[in-house]
């Protein structure tokens, strides 16, 4: 879903400013235009800089688990005491300054009569579009300890596989920082003495030791312009991944072709399917769901797509089959088989079982991959040094020779 900002005019000619979420442009001006309204202006809301910095700063305050705490512990307090209760508790016992506000925050919302799924919207850095649904369906299904419990444990598992990714890079990473130190040393102390030596003698460094020497002295001399021209850069780059949705599109489209990202990817979809159709809204409705609560444009569009046609007749597998060319075939006989037999919210579970099985078969081959191609580039990078440094001695020697 995407946010815009609007001014129209009321009804006494007075002008109003708000902001709303949409699919897209004509849907967000339809939905004005059936209100009354006297359209003056809609612009798709961009994410400041500001707002984005403090976005960031607040995820990693928090962390990627404190959003299933607080999901577990508010199913567990759901059993026994009233919403406003629970969030007083977990507000009263909160860890840090920045878990106080958000309780503070939904629990004074929520006294004040609004719905504790539009309470958490307004964290949206935190709470992702399809939490927000899912507290929706189950406050309107009176199945809100049962939402809760259920959004815990799926966060819960999103957390330990990206927790794990991030481990399976720590030894690639140190080694290739061990590298990288080891350069500087043998750049900015080593390779100096062989050029003062050549250039007393006459001589001419080889080509790769003058780089490595020249760009070492770059390097040093410039080293805080470097580091802020680096960090803008990512920042920027993160800037445009966000805000420009062809670049996010194409980014969002290449990630399905690495195989654990498009496996968490299906396995969110198939998780969040089951859980729709559950809760009995029908299947174009829940597919439609799905696209919105989806952070892969890609899949987004796929899924766009997906309920249109099974409107038009077609089945879920199918759609599938033809748009993702990688998906695997048990996937897809599992679906066919719910859909034929009316098993659909079954065939799902299974297939999310087999996502997370995929996932975890990745993981455990992950660490090992990651050392071979992290110790491959320290290699590179240490080949590269003792060539700088055994060519001059090499030209020495022959010289002399």
């Amino acid at each position: 879903m995407k946010k815009f900002k609007y001014k129209y005019y009321d009804a006494q000619s007075i002008p109003q400013f708000g902001t709303l979420e949409a699919e897209d442009y004509a849907t967000a001006y339809a939905a004005l235009l059936y209100q009354g309204y006297t359209i003056v202006s809609l612009t798709p809301e961009r994410l400041s800089l500001k707002k984005f910095l403090a976005d960031l700063i607040l995820r990693m305050q928090l962390g990627g688990r404190w959003s299933s705490v607080f999901f577990r512990e508010l199913g567990v307090m759901l059993g026994s005491m009233t919403l406003n209760g629970a969030l007083e508790l977990l507000q009263n016992t909160a860890s840090n300054t920045a878990s106080e506000k958000i309780l503070r925050d939904l629990t004074n919302a929520v006294k004040g009569g609004e719905k504790f799924s539009d309470a958490l919207k307004c964290h949206e850095a935190i709470f992702s579009s399809d939490v927000v649904q899912s507290i929706e369906i189950g406050e309107t299904g009176g199945r809100l300890q049962e939402v809760t419990q259920s959004l815990a444990a799926q966060l819960e598992r999103s957390y330990t596989t990206s927790r794990k990714v991030r481990g399976a890079m720590y030894y690639p990473l140190v080694v290739f920082c061990a590298a990288i130190i080891a350069a500087v040393i043998m750049i900015n102390v080593t390779l100096p003495i062989f050029e003062s030596f050549y250039t007393s003698n006459g001589g001419e460094l080889p080509l790769i030791t003058s780089v490595l020497l020249h760009g070492g002295r770059f390097l040093t001399e410039h080293l805080i312009l470097i580091a802020a021209a680096f960090s803008l850069t990512i920042l920027t780059a993160l800037m445009i991944y966000r805000e420009v949705e062809d670049v996010k599109f194409f980014a969002d489209k290449l990630k399905l072709n690495v195989k654990i990202l498009r496996e968490i990817e299906l396995r969110n979809l198939f998780c969040r399917l089951s859980f729709l159709l559950e809760s009995g809204i029908i299947l174009d409705e829940a597919v439609k769901m799905c696209a919105s609560s989806s952070e892969n444009l890609f899949m987004q569009q796929i899924l766009n797509d997906a309920k249109i046609l099974i409107e038009k007749g077609e089945t879920l597998e199918k759609v599938l089959r033809n748009s993702l060319n990688k998906i695997s075939p048990l996937y897809l006989g599992l679906l066919a088989t719910g859909e034929s037999t009316g098993e659909i919210v079954e065939m799902l579970r299974q297939c999310e079982s087999m996502a997370d099985f995929e996932i975890a078969e990745t993981l455990r081959e992950l660490p090992a991959k990651a050392e071979v191609y992290g110790t491959l580039a320290a290699g590179i990078i240490v080949a590269a040094l003792v060539f700088s440094i055994m060519l001059p001695i090499f030209n020495m020697s022959a010289i002399n020779f």
